[in-house]
Formats: C-alpha cells, structure tokens, sequence
C-alpha cells in the first residue's frame, strides 16, 4: 500500500502512543501521554503534528506542541517541534523530505534540542530554517560533591521527605514555596521581564507544566523574594545524571535581567540542604558568574532554531529554559 502522510486528530491517540513507545521504549510511557495529551487538547496543533502512515500503520511522525510569546505586550502564538521520526526499516526512501515539505506550509515554529543528524538535513528542505544561539549546559558546584564522589558507587535514587517551605537565601531575600497555582502572583499577560520578547508564563502555561502533569510531585516552585517583595521565581526538581544526585534547575524568571544569577544561588542553597553537591542548569542565556556557587558552563550545546527569520535578533535574545519543549523529560538519562 502507498505510504501516505496524514495530520494528526485525536483518534490516533492511542496508536501514536503506542508507536512513540515502541520508538522510545525507555522514556516513561506516562510522559508520552502527557505529551500527546496536550496535542489533542489543541486543535491547531493536528494539521501540524503529521502522521506518516503504511498499510494503516503508523511508520513516523512529526509532533507540535503549542506555546505563547509576547512581543511588544501582544500574544503571539507558534509551536514547538519535537522530533521527526522515521522507523528503522523505512528511511532511505525520502519520506522525512517529503514531511519538511509539509513543515513548510507554515514558519511560525521553534525546535529545541534538535539532534545532530537532524542540524545537517533539516537547512536542506525546510524554508526559512534559522539558527538561533544554542542552549547552554551549566553546573553549579559545592562541597557536598566530594561526598557525592566518594558515595558514587553505593548509588541511591534520590528521594526528598519534603521540600522545606521557606529558605533564606541571603540577606533579607528568601524563596517561598508555592503550593497552589492560584497562589502565585502572575504578572499582567505572562511576562516577566523587561526582554522585548518573552516566552508567556501565565497561571496556564503553571498549570499545565508543573501543576496538571503525571510527575508534578517531582517539582517545587518558590517565588524568590527580596527585602519583602517578590522579584521571580524559581523551579527545581531533583534528578539523576551521569550516576550522580543533582538539584535541576528547571525554570527561573526574574523582573530584572541583572537577578537573574540569583536562581542559581537559589537552586545551589536547596542542593546544600539536601546534601546535593551538583546543580545541572539548561539555558539559552550566556553568563558571567563569580565564585558563589561556583558554576561552569559546558562545553556541549543544545541546538536551537525557528522558522521566524524576522524574530532573529528577539529570538536571540529571548530566555528559554528546560522546561520549554521537552528538554526536561529527555535530556536527563
């Protein structure tokens, strides 16, 4: 039967799950559904997210999920891409050309985290595709990874009793943890700093995030505080990586640009209370840090790039965290 490519509706839920976790089989299948949840609860996302089909069979596929900006205080919406992916014994026949010619038909799109394979072929077939400054992998370092380091081999899961409610952070600036959604003090439209362009953070963008998602147990979000009045938040999780115990940094937005390096020592003094000596930060922002925490920023680099040529510059300059796209879902292994 000729292979055709179709857009996405609601009842192939189960039979993209299905493929997604015959594809991916170690990622959690609670993941994948989260994920192709938020497609069927946005309609705009279907004629976007592309099936490619065999015999009734679903051999690859495209994902969208939709997000906000704000530019120059109006909301704008485009999509996030995941991955394209081809099963094994059918590529070699064009057909991931033959679905960037369908990514074509619109330019309002950003990718994160695109493979290395896929950086080299997707300039070839995808119109306007533009390279934005890649994602920079920090760690912030304390003394407890020397007793991480000796404890290495003796490996446990990370586990926490309970997030502490408060934590001072220096003088007269704390974090407050958020216990409900409806307890956090949205900025008008989702924006947060003075950038020109910023990633909307609405009560929504929380809800569906942190809130109304299969792990949210894993999160804890603290509004920073400083001298009684609140400046930004931030959002950590605990994690494995590399056979290590690590404090993720998996969000953070402040009203200035110049507190921004405060997450880190936020995040860095909640390690410390846990006895955590590492701190893992991804983010498209590029700093200069002193020695408290000391952090380092990586040499490996995530990908980045959009359809919307004329937002370079804005696109450049625009924070984007792990807990955009699915960074925070795949990147930790």
């Amino acid at each position: 039967m000729e292979i055709q490519i179709v857009p996405y509706n609601p009842e192939w839920h189960n039979q993209l799950l299905g493929y997604m976790q015959s594809v991916f089989p170690h990622r959690n299948l609670n993941y994948l559904e989260w994920w192709i949840t938020n497609i069927d609860l946005s309609k705009d996302c279907w004629e976007k997210c592309l099936l490619i089909i065999n015999d009734s069979n679903i051999i690859g596929c495209t994902t969208v999920n939709q997000t906000a900006i704000i530019n120059n205080n109006n909301i704008n919406f485009f999509f996030f891409r995941g991955n394209t992916i081809i099963s094994q014994d059918q590529r070699g026949k064009g057909i991931s050309k033959e679905i960037y010619n369908r990514v074509n038909s619109y330019n309002n799109w950003l990718s994160v985290g695109i493979t290395d394979i896929a950086w080299n072929i997707q300039p070839k077939y995808v119109t306007n595709f533009t390279p934005l400054h890649p994602i920079n992998v920090y760690i912030s370092l304390n003394i407890y990874i020397i007793k991480q380091l000796i404890k290495k081999f003796f490996h446990r899961e990370l586990t926490y009793s309970s997030f502490p409610f408060s934590m001072s952070v220096g003088s007269h600036e704390k974090i407050v943890k958020v216990k409900d959604v409806n307890q956090m003090d949205i900025p008008q439209n989702g924006k947060w700093s003075s950038d020109e362009i910023e990633l909307v953070r609405d009560i929504d963008f929380f809800r569906k995030r942190f809130f109304d998602i299969y792990c949210s147990e894993k999160y804890v979000i603290y509004q920073y505080i400083s001298n009684d009045r609140l400046i930004g938040y931030v959002v950590l999780r605990g994690i494995i990586y590399k056979g290590l115990d690590m404090v993720s940094l998996v969000d953070y937005r402040f009203f200035s640009r110049a507190d921004e390096p405060k997450a880190f020592k936020a995040a860095s003094k909640f390690a410390k209370h846990f006895g955590i000596g590492l701190v893992l930060t991804l983010t498209s922002r590029k700093y200069t840090f002193n020695l408290s925490p000391l952090t380092i920023m990586m040499k490996k680099k995530l990908n980045c790039a959009t359809g919307m040529k004329q937002y370079l510059e804005k696109f450049n300059d625009m924070l984007i965290t792990s807990a955009d796209s699915d960074l925070d879902f795949v990147y930790y292994k």
